[in-house]
């Protein structure tokens, strides 16, 4: 049955100091609850690197963290979904792939991932089967409620190891971490948590793709951190043949930009039945 939630023994829904975020100032605790998990490092084993290309990092500044994402591929590359069948999915709306955040920031910024809106409360689903690596409430954070998927390459036919973002959730999700979900399985439901100053946000989810030819990973409390990772474009991740990073997907002739995307229909079969990989909201 889709959507199951199996928990590995000894874990329970609430895992004390999971759902605390680590602040400015703040130095972050590593996840016990991860230790136990495929894969798992401890955070000083992950270079500064790869938490100034996730964006959390003490003392780093807006235009060196800015370099080393367009170096490890948050660059625009005119990638588009195109709904198998002509099916009717929830767009992308204009907070696209990699758009230049500046403007919205108080320095250099990207948008590392792709905003798909939906009314609050519409549920979110996990984009292949995986298994939760991180849970954060990002207090003062902008991204607001997050959860984090590991997959590793038979869970999805890709050759690498991904890692799925879902943030601006309602609330935090009962999945505790090392819980496995079934691709399809609800990770949480769409509202427009994080810290906005005076603006207000629209309800939707804000969703994100990394990935590593490495098998290590950890999570310090704050952020999760593939390894040597890099970002992708959500839109390459359901590609069936390489490439899927940036640079290679940018300089690709107008002709391959649409990417055939698979999903979840309203009865909770796939399209196609066989796909490893479908959209984080269900299509009609």
């Amino acid at each position: 049955m889709r959507g199951k939630l199996f928990l590995p023994a000894g874990l329970t829904l609430v895992i004390g100091g999971l759902l605390a975020s680590a602040g400015h100032g703040q130095r972050p605790s590593a996840c016990e609850a991860c230790e136990k998990l495929a894969g798992y490092v401890m955070p000083s084993e992950i270079s500064d690197e790869i938490r100034k290309m996730v964006g959390k990092y003490k003392g780093g500044g807006g235009p060196e963290n800015v370099a080393i994402q367009k170096a490890r591929g948050v660059i625009e590359t005119q990638l588009y979904p195109a709904f198998a069948g002509g099916a009717a999915c929830p767009e992308i709306d204009s907070e696209k792939w990699a758009i230049d955040y500046s403007h919205k920031r108080r320095q250099a910024a990207l948008h590392k991932g792709i905003d798909i809106p939906q009314p609050r409360g519409t549920p979110i689903r996990a984009i292949a089967e995986g298994v939760v690596v991180g849970r954060f409430m990002n207090q003062g954070n902008k991204k607001g409620i997050e959860v984090m998927l590991r997959h590793t390459p038979q869970q999805t036919g890709l050759p690498f190891w991904t890692y799925s973002q879902y943030t601006h959730l309602a609330e935090m999700s009962p999945l505790p971490i090392g819980a496995r979900v079934e691709i399809g399985a609800e990770i949480g439901k769409t509202s427009n948590t994080g810290k906005m100053g005076r603006r207000i946000r629209r309800d939707a989810l804000h969703f994100a793709i990394l990935y590593s030819a490495h098998p290590e990973w950890s999570n310090d409390g704050a952020v999760v951190t593939p390894k040597d990772g890099y970002f992708m474009d959500p839109n390459a991740f359901y590609r069936l043949q390489p490439p899927h990073d940036s640079q290679s997907l940018s300089r690709l002739p107008e002709g391959q930009k649409a990417i055939a995307v698979p999903y979840m229909k309203t009865d909770g079969s796939l399209e196609p039945a066989s796909t490893k990989r479908i959209w984080p909201y269900v299509c009609n």
